[in-house]
């Protein structure tokens, strides 16, 4: 084997057996996205394999474009954003998430609150699967309001915050939504992303695309309950006023994420 792939970090992280069947695979021209799943499904964690198979392409001079793009969680614990540090408190693999804090200060958490009760509270709605349209059902208790883009200026600095802490455009963004949970009001566990074999969910995938990630922000901390939950990993992160958490709806190949 070329010693240059042998000396690649990326190729070797579990072996040089691991990065000749790498290089030998992509001479071949296999799809890298098989490979990857081949990967994980062994011993290799996503971001491993993806780094491997990018850099096995790229020492090839081949394009690493067989992935689409997408939001990216900040690799330090403590991010300088503007005028505040915002914490990263804890991260999960599956699905890719992290809880953060000090996204929010309290007067604006009130200061949105008040305005989204301004604006005028509506029964929460789900996508419906055969028509695409906003539904209300009894899987979503909550009400809830949408705002537009940049509507005010906490709202624009919010939505520059989240843009410059998740590496993604802010106008690649669905506007804001708030939503109030009171005492048993819920959301059924769901996905965020649509499903590309129903009607519903195609309708949404040809007007505004896919929904690569979510960020879910606190605006109060809950006496009680009030976790964003994630079944399948028996994962909850509890709410507080001005942090968030954020999570990848789509894997890293863009396919949803069951973990989600």
């Amino acid at each position: 084997m070329d010693a240059k792939y042998i000396g690649d970090a990326s190729l070797t992280a579990h072996g040089t057996d691991w990065c000749q069947w790498i290089v030998e695979n992509l001479e071949r021209a296999c799809d890298p996205l098989d490979m990857y799943d081949r990967m994980v499904e062994k011993v290799w964690k996503q971001d491993q394999a993806i780094a491997a198979l990018d850099a096995g392409m790229v020492l090839m001079g081949r394009n690493a474009d067989w992935k689409p793009n997408a939001p990216l969680l900040p690799t330090t614990d403590l991010v300088r954003i503007g005028d505040r540090d915002i914490s990263i408190l804890a991260r999960s693999e599956a699905p890719r998430a992290a809880l953060f804090d000090g996204l929010l200060t309290p007067i604006e958490c009130q200061d949105l609150i008040s305005f989204a009760f301004d604006r005028g509270l509506k029964q929460s709605g789900v996508v419906d699967d055969e028509t695409g349209d906003n539904i209300e059902h009894q899987a979503r208790t909550s009400t809830s309001v949408s705002l537009k883009r940049g509507e005010i200026p906490l709202i624009a600095a919010l939505e520059e915050r989240l843009s410059l802490l998740t590496r993604w455009p802010a106008d690649h963004a669905e506007g804001l939504q708030v939503l109030r949970y009171q005492p048993g009001q819920q959301y059924k566990p769901h996905f965020d992303a649509f499903r590309a074999d129903q009607a519903g969910g195609r309708r949404h995938l040809e007007r505004g695309g896919q929904r690569v990630a979510t960020t879910v922000i606190y605006l109060t901390t809950p006496i009680g309950g009030g976790e964003t939950a994630f079944p399948t990993s028996n994962l909850k992160f509890k709410p507080r006023a001005g942090g968030a958490v954020f999570f990848h709806d789509l894997d890293p190949l863009g396919r949803i994420e069951p973990s989600s």
